[in-house]
């Protein structure tokens, strides 16, 4: 069969804000073919479909706005979490 899935990680070194990457992965059959990184603040394309479906999420302001938010709406709140239960026990 034919497997998709996306992954969605946050790398940090700390739980100030500035230290925290959120990258967002599109697989396909264990291919990754896009990827969003809060770094750079836009999509990349791996492969030809994944190069097409880039250039057009990039230039998709609601997308795009959403998706950079993830950063400060999904990581930090759950670092914050780990920090506070596990990480300085």
């Amino acid at each position: 069969g034919f497997i998709h899935y996306i992954l969605n990680r946050c790398l940090f070194n700390s739980s100030d804000l500035k230290d925290i990457e959120n990258i967002y992965s599109y697989y396909y059959n264990k291919e990754e073919f896009l990827r969003f990184s809060s770094s750079s603040g836009k999509f990349v394309g791996y492969t030809e479909f994944g190069v097409k479906t880039a250039e057009l999420t990039n230039n998709d302001p609601e997308k795009m706005s959403r998706r950079r938010a993830e950063k400060e709406t999904f990581c930090k709140p759950n670092i914050d979490n780990d920090y506070s239960t596990i990480l300085t026990k």
